[in-house]
């Protein structure tokens, strides 16, 4: 019973398996063995078999419906627009964070105002503008 059986099966059977497992090594070993010597229009023979089940499996296959429509067919679209979806939510994240970003820099500008020594009023008024935009000579302090 275990004289025949390749090294990686005798590690397992050493190991305690059951006897199911041990029995189904030596059918394995046993397939293998014969399959090694079917004569050539045998083994054609069951190659076609094989091939003709796979394709009746393969067309037969059940297949999940949601609300009377195939399931490959209603979610396979999901796959093309998985990257548009991507996308989309890329220039989303983009755009909230530039909306952050402009909401740091005007606050920035409202303490630097609030924390100069010049009255928020003297901004409004029209004579300081014009006092700015004036040039350096004119200037006396």
């Amino acid at each position: 019973m275990v004289d025949a059986i390749n090294a990686a099966e005798m590690a397992d059977f050493i190991m305690g398996n059951s006897k199911e497992v041990q029995l189904a090594y030596q059918i394995k070993r046993r397939l293998n063995d014969s399959a090694m010597n079917l004569p050539a229009g045998a083994a054609e023979r069951l190659r076609a078999a094989r091939e003709r089940a796979l394709g009746v499996q393969r067309r037969s296959a059940p297949q999940a419906v949601i609300a009377g429509v195939p399931f490959g067919f209603a979610f396979a679209w999901m796959g093309k627009l998985a990257p548009l979806a991507l996308l989309l939510l890329g220039l989303g994240g983009m755009h909230l964070w530039h909306q952050s970003q402009q909401a740091v820099d005007i606050a920035d500008i409202d303490i630097q105002m609030l924390a100069d020594e010049l009255p928020p009023n003297a901004y409004l008024d029209k004579g300081f503008g014009a006092w700015l935009t004036r040039p350096e000579q004119g200037r006396s302090n």
